[in-house]
């Protein structure tokens, strides 16, 4: 009867070590929690229970959409870029897209998306950059955001768009506020043609 001798074959051994490595790295990698180093000194401030007072209603609803334990950074259009960008306001305490749209069913769903572009889940500050560095993150839709340090005074400038105030934060979220909307040109053109003319005028 002939036997079988491919466990003796070093070169299939080898083979199979390398397969049964690989997989035990692979299922570890899935498997591994995201890290992140503590910030270091006291560069950061605490938010509040009251986001409002530093982000205003809008920028409050959109960071309580994120968990306070895991690691992201939000860059969070100020109230003045919600109201002048997106056309969300306050009125009567109710929030709004357009005087037709009064009933505020679409707010949530605006606010969300923007969310999910401005947010990725990693430790972005501006120590974190070089000199004429250009870094690159991919945010929670997949979009990317381009990011490097403003030419002249301190702050970012994130696809073109400046920060306002940097370095809040709430749990492990990061907030930095921008002068404007991160977002795709797909979204913002949606918005655009959705956005009544009158609306478009307002200062």
């Amino acid at each position: 009867m002939k036997k079988t001798h491919f466990l003796k074959n070093p070169v299939f051994f080898l083979f199979l070590l390398i397969t049964a490595s690989s997989l035990t790295i692979l299922i570890f990698s899935f498997l591994k929690l995201p890290e992140t180093t503590p910030a270091t000194g006291n560069h950061l401030r605490k938010l509040g229970d009251d986001l409002s007072d530093e982000l205003g209603f809008f920028g409050k609803m959109m960071i309580e959409m994120l968990p306070e334990d895991l690691v992201f950074t939000a860059f969070v259009p100020s109230e003045k870029s919600f109201s002048r960008d997106l056309g969300l306001k306050l009125n009567n305490s109710r929030l709004i897209k357009s005087q037709e749209d009064n009933d505020g069913d679409n707010t949530y769903a605006v606010v969300s998306r923007i969310m999910s572009f401005a947010v990725v889940p990693y430790k972005v500050e501006e120590v974190d950059l070089g000199k004429d560095e250009t870094a690159s993150y991919e945010s929670l839709s997949g979009f990317t955001l381009e990011i490097w340090k403003k030419r002249n005074g301190s702050g970012l400038v994130v696809n073109g768009i400046e920060t306002e105030k940097m370095g809040l934060k709430r749990g492990k979220i990061i907030v930095h506020i921008m002068n404007g909307v991160v977002m795709d040109s797909d979204f913002a053109q949606s918005l655009a043609s959705s956005t009544p003319q009158n609306e478009e005028d307002d200062p």
